[in-house]
Protein backbone atom coordinates (compact mmCIF):
# COMPACT_ATOMS: atom_id res chain seq x y z
CA UNK A 1 0.00 0.00 0.00
CA UNK A 2 1.39 3.34 -1.02
CA UNK A 3 2.11 5.52 2.53
CA UNK A 4 0.78 8.78 0.55
CA UNK A 5 -2.15 7.06 -1.12
CA UNK A 6 -2.91 5.82 2.27
CA UNK A 7 -2.46 9.31 3.89
CA UNK A 8 -4.07 11.25 1.48
CA UNK A 9 -7.33 8.66 1.91
CA UNK A 10 -7.75 8.96 5.53
CA UNK A 11 -7.35 12.75 5.79
CA UNK A 12 -10.11 13.03 2.82
CA UNK A 13 -12.12 11.02 4.65
CA UNK A 14 -11.70 12.14 8.14
CA UNK A 15 -12.50 16.05 6.12
CA UNK A 16 -15.66 14.86 5.20
CA UNK A 17 -18.76 16.59 7.65
CA UNK A 18 -18.92 15.23 10.59
CA UNK A 19 -22.61 16.20 11.13
CA UNK A 20 -23.79 14.04 8.24
CA UNK A 21 -23.34 10.42 7.00
CA UNK A 22 -24.76 11.40 3.41
CA UNK A 23 -21.23 12.51 1.77
CA UNK A 24 -19.23 9.28 2.88
CA UNK A 25 -22.21 7.28 1.84
CA UNK A 26 -22.04 9.06 -1.62
CA UNK A 27 -18.98 8.07 -2.55
CA UNK A 28 -19.53 4.28 -2.35
CA UNK A 29 -22.43 4.44 -3.92
CA UNK A 30 -20.61 5.75 -7.36
CA UNK A 31 -18.75 2.46 -7.59
CA UNK A 32 -20.10 -0.05 -9.96
CA UNK A 33 -22.08 -2.40 -8.96
CA UNK A 34 -23.27 -0.26 -5.54
CA UNK A 35 -26.65 -1.01 -3.89
CA UNK A 36 -27.69 2.05 -2.23
CA UNK A 37 -30.56 2.19 0.33
CA UNK A 38 -31.64 6.10 2.10
CA UNK A 39 -34.42 5.16 3.89
CA UNK A 40 -33.35 8.01 6.45
CA UNK A 41 -33.33 8.17 10.09
CA UNK A 42 -30.20 6.42 10.11
CA UNK A 43 -31.56 3.12 7.93
CA UNK A 44 -29.25 3.73 5.19
CA UNK A 45 -26.46 1.42 3.98
CA UNK A 46 -24.65 0.90 1.03
CA UNK A 47 -23.38 -2.69 -0.16
CA UNK A 48 -20.88 -3.11 -2.92
CA UNK A 49 -20.48 -7.18 -4.00
CA UNK A 50 -17.46 -8.32 -4.55
CA UNK A 51 -16.28 -10.69 -7.54
CA UNK A 52 -14.35 -13.02 -5.70
CA UNK A 53 -16.03 -16.91 -4.76
CA UNK A 54 -13.99 -16.57 -1.92
CA UNK A 55 -14.92 -12.94 -1.01
CA UNK A 56 -14.45 -11.64 2.59
CA UNK A 57 -17.35 -9.07 3.48
CA UNK A 58 -15.48 -5.90 4.95
CA UNK A 59 -17.79 -3.14 7.40
CA UNK A 60 -17.43 -0.05 8.17
CA UNK A 61 -19.88 2.93 9.69
CA UNK A 62 -20.25 6.19 7.66
CA UNK A 63 -22.12 8.12 10.69
CA UNK A 64 -20.28 9.81 13.86
CA UNK A 65 -21.11 10.60 17.40
CA UNK A 66 -21.18 14.17 15.94
CA UNK A 67 -24.24 14.06 13.89
CA UNK A 68 -26.68 16.49 13.97
CA UNK A 69 -29.76 13.56 15.09
CA UNK A 70 -26.99 12.55 18.23
CA UNK A 71 -26.34 16.06 19.58
CA UNK A 72 -28.93 18.39 18.00
CA UNK A 73 -26.30 20.80 16.88
CA UNK A 74 -23.96 21.68 13.75
CA UNK A 75 -20.54 20.75 14.07
CA UNK A 76 -17.50 21.70 11.16
CA UNK A 77 -13.88 19.89 12.20
CA UNK A 78 -10.76 21.13 11.04
CA UNK A 79 -8.16 18.25 10.62
CA UNK A 80 -4.64 18.93 11.81
CA UNK A 81 -1.79 16.60 11.91
CA UNK A 82 1.37 16.71 14.80
CA UNK A 83 3.68 14.21 14.71
CA UNK A 84 2.16 11.51 12.68
CA UNK A 85 -1.17 11.99 14.97
CA UNK A 86 -4.42 13.63 13.12
CA UNK A 87 -7.13 15.45 15.63
CA UNK A 88 -9.27 18.42 15.37
CA UNK A 89 -8.35 22.22 15.55
CA UNK A 90 -11.74 22.92 17.14
CA UNK A 91 -12.37 22.41 20.86
CA UNK A 92 -15.64 21.66 20.10
CA UNK A 93 -15.98 18.15 18.25
CA UNK A 94 -13.65 15.19 17.51
CA UNK A 95 -12.82 14.61 14.04
CA UNK A 96 -15.38 11.24 13.92
CA UNK A 97 -12.55 8.48 12.99
CA UNK A 98 -14.73 6.34 14.71
CA UNK A 99 -15.74 5.18 11.68
CA UNK A 100 -14.52 7.21 9.03
CA UNK A 101 -10.90 6.01 9.31
CA UNK A 102 -12.82 1.90 8.93
CA UNK A 103 -14.48 3.75 5.88
CA UNK A 104 -10.91 5.30 4.32
CA UNK A 105 -9.61 1.06 4.72
CA UNK A 106 -12.52 0.32 3.25
CA UNK A 107 -11.89 2.52 -0.03
CA UNK A 108 -8.55 1.54 -0.05
CA UNK A 109 -9.57 -2.35 -0.52
CA UNK A 110 -11.94 -1.44 -3.02
CA UNK A 111 -10.45 -3.32 -5.61
CA UNK A 112 -9.27 -6.75 -4.05
CA UNK A 113 -12.83 -8.50 -4.98
CA UNK A 114 -14.10 -8.81 -1.54
CA UNK A 115 -17.77 -7.39 -0.78
CA UNK A 116 -18.45 -3.66 1.25
CA UNK A 117 -20.74 -2.82 3.48
CA UNK A 118 -20.95 0.86 4.79
CA UNK A 119 -23.39 1.22 6.85
CA UNK A 120 -25.40 4.27 8.56
CA UNK A 121 -26.74 4.50 12.44
CA UNK A 122 -24.33 2.42 14.26
CA UNK A 123 -23.47 4.94 16.70
CA UNK A 124 -27.67 4.96 17.70
CA UNK A 125 -27.82 0.98 18.10
CA UNK A 126 -27.02 -0.35 15.05
CA UNK A 127 -30.08 1.36 13.38
CA UNK A 128 -28.73 0.70 9.79
CA UNK A 129 -27.56 -2.77 9.96
CA UNK A 130 -30.66 -3.54 12.39
CA UNK A 131 -32.62 -2.34 8.87
CA UNK A 132 -30.98 -4.70 6.87
CA UNK A 133 -31.79 -7.90 9.03
CA UNK A 134 -35.32 -6.89 9.21
CA UNK A 135 -36.31 -4.90 5.74
CA UNK A 136 -33.72 -7.32 3.58
CA UNK A 137 -34.10 -10.60 3.83
CA UNK A 138 -32.74 -11.51 0.70
CA UNK A 139 -29.27 -9.22 1.27
CA UNK A 140 -29.01 -10.02 4.62
CA UNK A 141 -28.75 -14.04 3.80
CA UNK A 142 -26.43 -13.15 0.97
CA UNK A 143 -24.27 -10.91 3.21
CA UNK A 144 -24.00 -14.21 5.23
CA UNK A 145 -22.60 -16.56 2.24
CA UNK A 146 -19.72 -13.95 2.85
CA UNK A 147 -16.21 -16.70 3.97
CA UNK A 148 -16.68 -14.28 6.92
CA UNK A 149 -16.83 -10.49 8.13
CA UNK A 150 -14.33 -8.21 9.08
CA UNK A 151 -15.09 -4.61 10.81
CA UNK A 152 -12.94 -1.98 10.97
CA UNK A 153 -14.20 0.10 14.21
CA UNK A 154 -12.03 -0.66 16.85
CA UNK A 155 -10.18 1.75 19.29
CA UNK A 156 -6.77 1.73 20.22
CA UNK A 157 -3.59 -0.58 18.51
CA UNK A 158 -3.12 -4.92 18.23
CA UNK A 159 -6.77 -5.86 19.32
CA UNK A 160 -9.52 -7.47 18.35
CA UNK A 161 -13.15 -8.32 19.52
CA UNK A 162 -15.77 -10.74 18.15
CA UNK A 163 -17.89 -9.48 21.03
CA UNK A 164 -20.43 -12.45 22.49
CA UNK A 165 -21.00 -13.95 18.95
CA UNK A 166 -20.11 -17.42 19.46
CA UNK A 167 -17.05 -17.97 16.96
CA UNK A 168 -15.60 -20.88 16.25
CA UNK A 169 -11.70 -21.55 17.73
CA UNK A 170 -10.55 -22.14 14.16
CA UNK A 171 -11.32 -18.31 13.37
CA UNK A 172 -9.83 -16.82 17.09
CA UNK A 173 -6.69 -18.75 15.76
CA UNK A 174 -6.98 -17.73 12.15
CA UNK A 175 -7.38 -13.92 13.54
CA UNK A 176 -4.92 -13.93 15.87
CA UNK A 177 -1.99 -15.84 13.79
CA UNK A 178 -2.91 -13.55 11.02
CA UNK A 179 -3.28 -10.22 12.66
CA UNK A 180 -0.64 -11.05 15.84
CA UNK A 181 -3.23 -8.93 17.84
CA UNK A 182 -5.06 -9.63 20.96
CA UNK A 183 -8.48 -10.43 22.15
CA UNK A 184 -10.03 -7.47 23.90
CA UNK A 185 -12.87 -8.90 25.68
CA UNK A 186 -16.32 -9.40 24.89
CA UNK A 187 -18.27 -6.65 26.66
CA UNK A 188 -20.13 -3.70 24.07
CA UNK A 189 -21.10 -4.78 21.05
CA UNK A 190 -21.16 -3.35 17.01
CA UNK A 191 -22.69 -3.56 13.29
CA UNK A 192 -21.11 -7.61 13.64
CA UNK A 193 -22.87 -9.04 16.28
CA UNK A 194 -26.09 -7.79 13.72
CA UNK A 195 -24.93 -8.89 10.70
CA UNK A 196 -23.15 -12.59 12.08
CA UNK A 197 -26.16 -14.69 11.81
CA UNK A 198 -24.20 -17.06 10.39
CA UNK A 199 -20.53 -16.93 9.32
CA UNK A 200 -17.85 -15.59 11.71
CA UNK A 201 -17.24 -12.25 12.31
CA UNK A 202 -14.13 -10.04 13.42
CA UNK A 203 -13.84 -5.98 14.66
CA UNK A 204 -10.26 -4.97 14.17
CA UNK A 205 -8.33 -2.18 15.78
CA UNK A 206 -7.41 0.85 13.42
CA UNK A 207 -5.60 3.23 15.58
CA UNK A 208 -7.84 6.18 17.28
CA UNK A 209 -8.14 6.91 20.72
CA UNK A 210 -10.79 8.87 22.90
CA UNK A 211 -13.61 8.61 20.62
CA UNK A 212 -17.10 10.55 21.52
CA UNK A 213 -14.48 13.38 22.67
CA UNK A 214 -13.24 16.36 21.21
CA UNK A 215 -9.87 14.86 22.25
CA UNK A 216 -10.27 12.54 19.51
CA UNK A 217 -7.25 11.47 17.34
CA UNK A 218 -5.90 9.12 15.21
CA UNK A 219 -2.44 7.59 14.96
CA UNK A 220 -1.84 7.37 11.51
CA UNK A 221 1.17 4.56 11.74
CA UNK A 222 -1.29 2.16 13.84
CA UNK A 223 -4.08 2.78 11.09
CA UNK A 224 -1.75 1.77 8.34
CA UNK A 225 -0.49 -1.25 10.01
CA UNK A 226 -4.21 -2.73 10.41
CA UNK A 227 -4.54 -1.75 6.90
CA UNK A 228 -1.71 -3.54 5.52
CA UNK A 229 -2.74 -6.43 7.66
CA UNK A 230 -5.83 -6.66 5.96
CA UNK A 231 -4.66 -6.26 2.55
CA UNK A 232 -1.95 -8.91 2.95
CA UNK A 233 -4.82 -11.45 4.56
CA UNK A 234 -7.48 -10.43 1.80
CA UNK A 235 -4.93 -11.16 -0.67
CA UNK A 236 -4.80 -14.77 -0.04
CA UNK A 237 -7.46 -17.53 -0.78
CA UNK A 238 -10.14 -17.70 2.30
CA UNK A 239 -11.56 -19.88 4.26
CA UNK A 240 -15.46 -19.88 5.33
CA UNK A 241 -16.18 -19.95 8.71
CA UNK A 242 -19.42 -20.67 9.95
CA UNK A 243 -20.47 -19.63 13.36
CA UNK A 244 -20.59 -22.19 16.19
CA UNK A 245 -24.35 -22.56 16.97
CA UNK A 246 -24.19 -25.08 19.54
CA UNK A 247 -21.65 -23.03 21.91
Amino acid sequence: MNRETAKNTLQRFCSFPIGSSREVMEEFSALNGAVSVFDGDHKNFVYVPGTRQDRALLVAHADTVWDKGYHGLDFAQELIEENGVFKSKSSKCGIGADDRAGCAILWLLKDMGHSLLVVDGEEHGQIGSNHIKNEYPELFNELNSHSYIMQFDRRENKNYKCYKLPVSQEFIEFVEKETGYYNAGSSAFTDIVTLCRDICGVNLSIGYYLEHSELEHIVFEEWLGTLEIAEAILKKEQQKFPLNKNS
